[in-house]
Parts: structure tokens; sequence; C-alpha cells
């Protein structure tokens, strides 16, 4: 944890470097360019590549799969953007090479390798009434009802007079 916390105090200092770098080998001018083009093809890379990883979800959850390669390759597409949209040249490096999806794998199987997750369903119920305590009373143990009286399986009656 301290290696991170190490590299993002130091994050703001490499790219000052970079820009230095970069701007004494190209010029000023052709420096800010090159940010702003780099601001542009982010956009547009995230929005080609994230509507293909989007369509590749839907596909999973039609055929009744958890998308969960997606939900990462979706997530590390986003960060990419966000790399290439903020201002600088190290950012930028990281947000392309995420955008290689090779690369994305490569992280993914670095990050989720001591991931185990657990997948389950829920029964879903399709006859919920949502009533205020004061709303409603027991009627099981009323004379002349007849069945259990377990709480699944209590009549409830509506509004008290």
């Amino acid at each position: 944890m301290p290696i991170i916390l190490l590299l993002f105090l130091c994050w703001p200092f490499l790219e000052i470097a970079g820009f230095i770098y970069v701007g004494e080998h190209i010029g000023i001018l052709a420096t800010i360019a090159l940010t702003l083009l780099s601001m542009v093809a982010g956009a547009i890379l995230l929005r080609l590549q994230g509507i293909a990883v989007l369509q590749k979800m839907q596909t999973e959850l039609r055929a009744g799969r958890v998308p969960a390669a997606q939900l990462g390759h979706a997530a590390l597409i986003a960060f990419a953007g966000l790399c290439l949209l903020v201002p600088g040249f190290v950012s930028d490096i990281i947000g392309l090479l995420l955008f290689l999806p090779p690369v994305r794998s490569l992280v993914l199987m670095l990050v989720t390798r001591n991931i185990h997750v657990v997948v389950r369903s829920a029964t879903v119920r399709t006859r919920v009434v949502d009533l205020d305590p004061e709303d409603w009373r027991d009627v099981s143990d009323k004379p002349g009802h007849e069945g259990d009286a377990s709480r699944d399986n209590r009549r409830l009656e509506g509004p008290r007079d």
C-alpha cells in the first residue's frame, strides 16, 4: 500500500517533468496541441470502446450470464478515458495502454487473481403489498380460519376500522 501512496504523491511531479521534457524537444505550442489532441482522442476512444463493451454486457445479460469480465473492462475503459482527458503525458501513456484489450485483460488478471466472486440468485415475489404496520392486522388466529399460522402463510386484512 505505501507504494501506491508514494506513486499518487509523485504523480504531479512526473506529469510536470513530462511536460518540461516534451516541451523542450517539440516546443510549447506543439506540446499544448499534443495535449489537446490526446484529450479529443480520449473522448473518442472512450465513446467507441465504451459502447462496444456495453453491447457485450447486454449480450451476456440476455444469455442469462453475469458479465463480470465486461464490467471489469468497462471500469478500466472509463479509467483509461479519464487518464486521457486529464492533461499530462504520463497519464496519456497509461490511458492509451489501457485502451488495448490485451493490456486490460492482463490488468484484470493481476487484480482479480485473489478474488473469488459468488453469484446468488434471488427469488422474485410477484404479490407483495407494502403496508405500514398500522394498516394491517393478522387474521390467521380467527375462529374458522384454516391453514398454517406461520409468518409466510398468514392472511392479512386491509386497513383497520
